[in-house]
């Protein structure tokens, strides 16, 4: 397989690219025909303009077969009509009844077909015709001794020519596919070898010169008429005619074999604007947003088991033009209407769920009773459409639609608003829905201050769920309706059932506090500003806080699981907590094995090792002279960087399976709030990537990444907590680098006490790391991962891995280390050996760092540390602040990393 995905203007006729991944690939204006793209991952790919179908093989092929079948349809048909006015005849001339009687009812049966068939849907004819045989066949045997073997003969002529006759009319179909002039030429071969065969059966049956030219021109008659029943069913076939579907189906099936075959692919977003689609076999195949428009021959491919299917969906999602057209009760799911002209369309009870109507003309149209779910209406314009009933949910995109009104009824009723038009957005707040609900009813109003107290109630009852009151309506009459969202999996009837009854306790306890605090006037005061502040701490939980400092953290937590082999995909799982509180919002999605993603990150990787210079914490293998510049390989390690997080971005913002995860973000993180993200996976190549570089952090700039294993286990912090920042640093081998820089940023570090060792011994680490409770470990000097194993040099001569110091790491944890910080290179293989230590936090650099990065990325972090700011805040902003230095080391950004066990809270800097 190629590695680019890139093929515009190839001919590839006759490729296989079964089960493939060619996600975004492009084959616009290519030659298709005859490839196999059978369980193919097509996501996002482009087929504009490009041509599928048959190889000339398989053509020629296709019309051999119709030709083949014509010629005996046109022989059978010949044959029955000789039969049947031989067998007249010889009634006529000797007498023999039985035969007379086998002819008219052959005959008489078959003009019933004919007729019936021109009328009537296809299995009236042919239930027709099987009546007036039975009939005849009946009477024969009544009037004559003969009767039943007259109808046995009559029978089977019947069902010769009838049986050869439907084959001709699939066999034109075939042909009329290819072109209608071939359906002529095949119309044409019929008759001829229909009257050849009428002449050579008149020949050997009848002696009879009277005889021989009846059968002859009974026999040319016979074979005209099957092979223009044939021609004329086939004509039908293609005006969509619902009574032919059968044929239509039958032809298509046949003539699609070995042509382009998307048999259960994955076409979610692919575009096959302007291609031509003759004998292309859709089967199974996904099409959510798949974009047909202005697609040609595709009523001549086969879409079994797809929204395809429906002729009327087909020509909907080709021309998309349905001004004023019927779709009631249609499956259009996942169908691509972006831009469609739908004005005064109706839609109801239709199935539209995760289809796409961005830029859609749909005023007036009427979507009574349809399944809208996740369906995208972005700047649809929907003025004066009908809404009755239809189904949508949080996940239906109702952002930016262009509406003055809409009406709730059929027959232009009720209309929203009622005078006037919406605002801009009062749309989509009136129609937006939240599933997961509890209604709370009360009849005779509302007390808030009951209220208030069974919420609390509630909450304490049911800490596993998180309850927010969405919305309070008053609808008239006393009639008051409470919204109180909770999560997916509570237990609606349990709460609803709390609420009720301790709504009513509270309301209890009200009534008798008032009718003994409204004895004095100091009392009922009292009570009002008490019943005020209740008030205010009810709003608190339906308003969102106005200020930054009043928005707590959020912790989100994304597990990425091993990839399934028989899906090709990876399973994901979202968490989404507030900080030091149990998850509230749950949810799973799938993303796409992305091959290409480690590929292109070894190439960022090769052109980065290539851009260091001896300023590197590692001892880096000397490179091949050539005559290339550093600034090209400074140039060529910028360009692989922004091809990785191109692909990244794409990976993550445009695979369908995952859009839940990324919607579920959007919507429950603010961009004002603190937000720690943590990556939990037990896949390498994963680990090592950087995910920073997703979009996702540009829009939410308080936010900031770690990454750990899927196994941890908590550790319980001592009681005893230091009056000062204790902080053991080890520096280690310098040779070739300046690790006195790190101990100046050190020494001046406020409200802290640190123990130096310099190039120590194994023996003056350990002991150190026993003796006392450190708060952070730092390390600065040369470390490497040899096969997954972190090791540092500790001085000159002696180097140390993780597990040569486990007990003591160990004792150290137990004490209270928060932190470690490896200001090295190369320090995933350092991470991941102390991840089964569980120690709580660590900053490690992902690949080699030169020696001025490490500095200042140290500098800037323990500065807005050491301040105050959080762990995740002063590591993104020191982590962005190297960016000035990326003129002389490309992508330095990309290289400090958090290590975080999810069970712990990063600590903050001891100030007191």
């Amino acid at each position: 397989m190629e590695n680019s995905i890139e093929f515009a203007y190839q001919d590839l006729r006759g490729r296989s690219f079964h089960g493939a991944n060619l996600r975004g690939a492009d084959f616009s204006y290519c030659d298709i025909r005859g490839a196999d793209f059978s369980e193919t991952t097509l996501i996002g790919a482009n087929f504009s303009h490009a041509k599928a179908g048959l190889g000339n093989y398989q053509n020629l092929l296709l019309i051999a077969v119709a030709l083949i079948l014509s010629g005996i349809c046109g022989f059978a048909a010949a044959f029955s009509g000789v039969i049947a006015t031989d067998f007249i005849y010889f009634a006529v001339q000797e007498g023999l009844k039985f035969t007379f009687v086998a002819g008219g009812i052959a005959l008489v049966t078959l003009f019933v077909f004919c007729v019936l068939s021109n009328y009537q849907a296809l299995e009236v004819a042919l239930g027709a015709s099987a009546v007036v045989g039975a009939v005849a066949i009946a009477i024969a045997a009544i009037s004559a001794i003969d009767g039943v073997i007259a109808g046995s003969v009559a029978g089977v002529l019947v069902a010769v020519n009838v049986a050869f006759g439907l084959v001709m009319a699939v066999s034109f179909t075939m042909t009329i596919i290819l072109t209608r002039t071939l359906g002529v030429i095949i119309a044409i071969f019929a008759v001829i070898v229909g009257g050849i065969g009428g002449v050579a059966l008149g020949a050997l049956i009848t002696n009879n010169d009277n005889a021989f030219v009846s059968a002859i021109s009974v026999g040319i008659c016979t074979a005209s008429t099957g092979t223009f029943l044939g021609s004329y069913l086939a004509r039908q076939v293609f005006k969509n005619e619902e009574k032919f579907l059968f044929f239509r189906t039958i032809a298509v099936n046949l003539a699609s074999i070995r042509g382009t075959s998307f048999i259960n692919a994955n076409l979610t977003n692919s575009n096959f604007q302007q291609s031509v689609l003759k004998h292309c076999d859709f089967s199974n195949a996904t099409l959510t947003h798949t974009n047909f428009h202005l697609a040609q021959k595709l009523d001549c491919a086969r879409v079994g088991n797809t929204i395809l299917a429906n002729p009327k969906v087909r020509e909907l999602l080709v021309k998309k033009r349905g001004v004023k057209q019927l779709y009631i009760g249609c499956n259009i799911k996942g169908g691509n209407l972006a831009g469609a002209d739908l004005s005064e369309a109706n839609f109801t009870e239709a199935d539209i769920s995760e289809a796409t109507f961005v830029d859609a003309i749909l005023e007036r149209a009427n979507f009574t009773k349809a399944q809208a779910i996740n369906t995208n209406f972005q700047h649809a314009r929907l003025t004066a459409a009908c809404l009755e009933a239809w189904n949508i949910d949080s996940t239906t995109q109702l952002e930016e639609v262009i509406c003055d009104y809409v009406f709730l009824l059929n027959n232009q009723n009720e209309r929203r608003p009622s005078s006037g038009v919406f605002a801009p957005g009062e749309f989509t707040k009136l129609f937006q829905v939240f599933i997961n609900t509890v209604d709370l009813i009360f009849q005779n109003g509302l007390d808030l201050q009951a209220l208030y107290s069974a919420l609390v109630d509630v909450k304490a009852a049911n800490q596993d769920t998180q309850l927010a009151i969405r919305s309070i309506e008053n609808k008239g009459d006393g009639v008051v309706v409470v919204k109180v969202e909770v999560t997916e999996e509570a237990n609606k009837t349990k709460i609803h059932s709390d609420f009720t009854q301790s709504y009513q306790v509270a309301l209890q306890a009200i009534e008798a506090k008032y009718q003994a605090q409204l004895q004095s006037k100091d009392e009922q005061i009292e009570l009002y500003r008490q019943h005020q502040a209740d008030l205010k701490n009810l709003m608190q939980m339906i308003v969102a806080p106005a200020s930054k400092s009043e928005i707590p953290g959020k912790l989100v937590v994304l597990k990425i699981g091993d990839t399934d082999e028989l899906s090709g995909s990876i399973p994901v799982t979202l968490q989404i907590s507030n900080e030091g509180a149990t998850p509230s919002v749950e949810c799973t999605a799938r993303l796409p094995v992305a091959p290409q993603l480690e590929i292109l990150y070894s190439q960022w990787q090769s052109a980065y090792y290539r851009t260091l210079l001896s300023s590197a914490r590692l001892e880096i293998p000397e490179m091949q002279t050539t005559n290339i510049s550093r600034y090209d390989y400074l140039q060529e390690c910028e360009a692989s960087a922004q091809r990785f997080k191109q692909y990244l971005n794409h990976w993550l913002n445009n695979s369908e399976s995952f859009r839940v995860i990324k919607e579920k973000l959007l919507e429950q993180l603010n961009p004002s709030e603190t937000i720690r993200v943590i990556l939990q996976t037990e896949n390498r190549t994963l680990l090592k990537l950087p995910f920073q570089q997703w979009t996702f952090f540009d829009t939410y700039r308080n936010a900031e990444l770690a990454i750990y294993t899927a196994a941890y286990n908590k550790i319980e912090a001592p009681s005893i907590r230091n009056n000062r920042v204790k902080i053991l640093a080890i520096l280690g081998d310098s040779t070739g680098i300046d690790v006195n820089q790190d101990r100046r940023i050190l020494e001046q570090l406020p409200n802290s006490e640190v123990t130096f060792l310099v190039e120590p011994l194994r023996k003056q680490v350990n002991d150190e790391l026993w003796q006392q409770p450190w708060d952070i470990l730092f390390f600065a000097g040369h470390s490497y991962t040899k096969q997954e194993i972190g090791q540092i040099n500790i001085n000159k001569n002696e180097t140390l891995s993780i597990g040569q110091l486990k007990n003591a790491l160990q004792k150290a944890i137990q004490q209270g280390l928060k932190l470690a910080i490896f200001n090295s290179c190369d320090g995933l293989g350092l991470a991941l050996n102390l991840v089964e230590l569980n120690i709580p936090q660590m900053i490690v650099m992902r690949e080699p760092v030169p020696d001025k990065v490490a500095q200042e990325f140290l500098k800037n972090f323990l500065t807005k540390f050491s301040n105050g700011k959080t762990l995740y805040i002063s590591v993104r902003e020191a982590r962005e602040k190297l960016q000035g230095l990326e003129n002389e080391y490309p992508t330095t950004t990309w290289l400090p990393v958090i290590f975080q066990n999810p069970s712990q809270i990063p600590p903050l800097w001891n100030t007191d």
